[in-house]
């Protein structure tokens, strides 16, 4: 069995970016990609929490949806006549 060492050391953000700076170019380039990528499922998750209801049913949301639809189509048809 393999254990991944962990170390635990506090590095202040100066010190890190000093660390990033000295990464070779892909590697910072990675980094970059992974650092934004957490930040973009943080930022889903809080979004997906922010809307989750019980309020409503996915029927009466595909109902508004089609209705919605209908609407702009007909907006359409009457703007070309």
């Amino acid at each position: 069995m393999t254990t991944n060492p962990t170390l635990n050391v506090q590095v202040s953000y100066g010190q890190l970016l000093a660390l990033a700076l000295q990464l070779a170019k892909e590697d910072r380039y990675r980094l970059c990609r992974e650092l934004l990528c957490d930040e973009r499922v943080e930022s889903m998750k809080a979004l997906l929490k922010s809307i989750q209801t019980d309020e409503i049913d996915e029927e009466t949301i595909k109902a508004e949806c089609e209705a919605v639809r209908q609407e702009m189509y007909e907006e359409r048809i009457a703007a070309k006549q």
